[in-house]
């Protein structure tokens, strides 16, 4: 005799839109990093600015950790952020000479606080959305291997290359509304 109870239909409605806030709300933290990685950019001094849009990854990652409830290393955080942008040596080189361009005076420095905005806001949004996907997934840390997400870091700094213009001018914007 077959039943009728809805209660496995209900609850996977309920799992589904479980993942669909938890997802949105990873969205919104990305987002919010890569709004402040853009706004780093205005550090006038050569490289330090590329060591803050570092820390502000592992400590994206470390929010990232929280929100799915994984345990979190710094060490480790830092030791993948790095690894796996090994694999996008041209945009890493990128952000580099537009960092190093500051130290020639206004041209260079505003060249280069715009080519680190966008080229630090799409790796944030990159590393986000991979350390995100990988802990929606059940992963951890500790079985995070680089190598294999570096297609999807690849696919994932395209798009964010759109988030990051697109974060660089409500950036922009926001002086003018105040």
């Amino acid at each position: 005799m077959a039943t009728n109870d809805p209660t496995p239909a209900l609850e996977e409605q309920f799992a589904a839109s479980a993942r669909a806030e938890r997802a949105a709300r990873a969205q919104s933290l990305i987002k919010n990093y890569v709004l402040t990685a853009t706004g780093v950019s205005l550090i006038p001094v050569p490289l330090a600015d590329l060591g803050a849009i570092m820390a502000l990854q592992v400590k994206l990652i470390h929010g990232l950790a929280k929100h799915y409830e994984v345990p979190f290393k710094e060490n480790i955080a830092k030791s993948l952020v790095t690894s796996l942008l090994s694999g996008a040596t041209s945009v890493v080189g990128i952000m580099g000479l537009a960092s190093l361009a500051k130290s020639v005076p206004l041209l260079g420095t505003l060249g280069g606080m715009g080519g680190v905005a966008v080229t630090g806001g799409a790796v944030t949004y990159a590393v986000g959305r991979v350390f995100a996907r990988h802990f929606e997934s059940g992963g951890s840390l500790f079985d995070f291997e680089p190598a294999r997400m570096k297609s999807l870091f690849k696919r994932e700094l395209k798009k964010g290359k759109e988030a990051a213009a697109e974060a660089k001018s409500e950036g922009d914007a926001a002086p003018a509304s105040a």
